[in-house]
């Protein structure tokens, strides 16, 4: 179905095109009006139109300009013109902008039906062409390097999608490796930072860089790369199978041992063989010199994550400023170095969750902070009181913003935070997690009879589900309460307007994505619902004294 929007000076005009017509009749199941054209740029960017039926003659912006406006934004967008003025100048015109029709007023309304449903059409068939197969698989095939190394970025960051979800992604992008397989990672750092190389020679670098991985490591690896958040190029190593790994040196022999195997080496001992060569390689014929970090053995996907973090800390700790230097962890004692806890930290936070009441995200979410708790650190002091230490000052930040206090609301369990009595296991935690999470939770449910505190939850839940598309238009509609009194009773209660809470959670989310995520600045400002990433990097500024830039710079992203 589809949305139309009418734009008409004259409201009777504009009232009458849209609300006494059949429009459902051919298709049109939402219709839109608006008195001038900033109000019908402000309902473009709130919803997904199809079709705009425009009068040139408006003050302030005429239908010519407005049509400009929106084939900047909208390019697929089908605008039909009105006007009761004959001129061939104004046709010239509304040829040039790409309109679909243009018809003079006044216009009958089958004639009018008649251009809105040739408009609909014509944009079916345009969006026909678009997501044809043969168009699509030949612009798979162009980027399939791109796409390969998104869904690398992806699972290193701890985004896996479900198993058939990656097995499916896995095989159309041509990636031979094999969920639960064992996998190595290696981090390369390209080392000659007093040289400056601009953008394309960093790319043609990285590039000849990649290539020279896979062709030393061919013989007996699979090997997938991305560049991440940090600058460090990933290499992904898999071991292939005997067949593949033999097949070109002895088609007819499935049985003949690897050259590795043969002479007597580990798999980790043929890896740190082959950095060597890439380290040798990279310093003869590209001048540049590197270090590599290689990680243990992990498992594919659900491990790639953790290892990724782990190999980050590691090259930090053992190698830092140091340069073209090789580091194995494969060799390193069990116990190795203490890493951060991921879990704990990525995004949407345990405060975040329970501020907004999703219960049963916040649930699942606790759920994987204990499960890695368990299975990596259960023997960790240190990481247990981390994690307890987070909870809890979440948990106090949310109780005294509700305006209660922390003994009267948690109970007994406040006295394990007031008096510093630590945490010494992972289940103890977790049962004393659950009993202050459940007492937050009765309070603010009975915060919520009131009306009032009922709305402002109602408007932040809003807001943190369309964080990209919020505006007061459409959170006093999802309340079904008029504009000007939401603001004024959501001022009352919170001490905040609503567009300066909604600029504060697009920051805060902003940071979050600049400090976790590979996004690029404009994504991420789209991501947020800015539409222009110059409004975007200003009220960053604004907010927080850095550009996104030098905020993701200062964080050493």
């Amino acid at each position: 179905m589809h949305q139309l929007l009418i734009i008409d000076d004259q409201s009777v005009l504009a009232d009458d095109l849209a609300d006494m017509l059949p429009w459902e009749t051919i298709g049109v199941d939402v219709v839109h009006k608006a008195y001038s054209g900033r109000e019908a740029l402000e309902l473009m960017r709130e919803h997904s139109i199809d079709v705009v039926v425009t009068d040139i003659r408006m003050p302030g912006m005429s239908g010519l300009e407005l049509i400009a406006e929106i084939k900047k934004t909208w390019k697929h967008t089908k605008c039909i013109l009105l006007t009761g003025y004959a001129d061939f100048e104004y046709t010239k015109q509304a040829l040039q902008l790409q309109s679909s029709d243009y018809l003079l007023k006044p216009v009958a309304d089958e004639e009018l039906m008649q251009a809105v449903r040739k408009a609909l059409a014509d944009l079916e068939k345009e969006w026909q062409e678009i997501t044809s197969t043969q168009r699509a698989m030949y612009a798979l095939r162009e980027q399939l390097p791109k796409l390969r190394e998104y869904l690398l970025l992806d699972l290193i960051t701890g985004k896996t999608p479900p198993a058939p979800q990656l097995a499916k992604q896995l095989d159309m992008y041509e990636v031979p490796f094999a969920i639960g397989a064992p996998s190595h990672l290696m981090l390369l750092r390209i080392d000659d930072t007093a040289q400056r190389y601009d953008a394309q020679s960093e790319t043609l670098i990285d590039y000849a860089l990649t290539n020279m991985a896979a062709e030393l490591f061919e013989d007996r690896m699979e090997v997938w790369t991305c560049k991440d958040a940090h600058g460090f190029i990933v290499c992904l190593l898999a071991e292939k199978t005997r067949q593949s790994a033999v097949g070109r040196a002895d088609a007819g022999s499935a049985d003949a041992p690897s050259s590795a195997e043969a002479g007597g080496q580990t798999l980790e001992d043929w890896i740190e063989s082959r950095a060597f060569q890439l380290q040798h390689a990279a310093r003869s014929y590209l001048r540049i010199g590197i270090s590599v970090l290689t990680s243990k053995s992990g498992v594919f996907p659900d491990e790639i994550g953790s290892m990724h973090q782990s190999s980050l800390a590691n090259f930090r700790h053992f190698i830092g400023r140091d340069t073209e230097l090789f580091v194995s962890l494969a060799k390193e004692p069990t116990r190795g170095e203490p890493q951060q806890l991921g879990e704990l930290y990525r995004s949407p936070s345990i405060g975040a969750l329970l501020e907004i009441g999703n219960w049963e995200a916040a649930e699942e979410k606790l759920g994987a902070i204990f499960r890695e708790l368990e299975e990596h650190w259960q023997a960790s002091q240190e990481h247990i009181l981390e994690t307890y230490f987070t909870i809890a000052s979440a948990i106090a930040a949310l109780i005294h913003k509700n305006k209660k206090w922390l003994a009267d609301t948690i109970g007994d369990d406040f006295y394990a935070v007031a008096s510093g009595r630590p945490m010494n296991t992972v289940e103890e935690l977790r049962s004393w997690t659950g009993r202050v999470v459940a007492s937050y939770r009765r309070s603010v449910s009975s915060v919520e009879q009131d009306s009032r505190s009922a709305i402002i939850r109602q408007v932040q839940e809003y807001i943190h589900q369309h964080l990209d598309t919020a505006s007061l238009h459409t959170i006093s509609a999802s309340v079904y309460l008029n504009p000007s009194y939401l603001s004024k009773i959501y001022k009352l209660e919170t001490g905040e307007g609503i567009s300066e809470y909604m600029l504060r959670v697009r920051m805060e989310k902003a940071a979050s994505l600049l400090a976790q995520s590979p996004d690029k600045i404009y994504e991420i400002s789209v991501m947020l619902g800015y539409q222009k990433p110059s409004y975007f990097i200003q009220l960053f500024k604004k907010h927080y004294g850095l550009t996104p830039q030098e905020y993701r710079n200062k964080l050493g992203v």
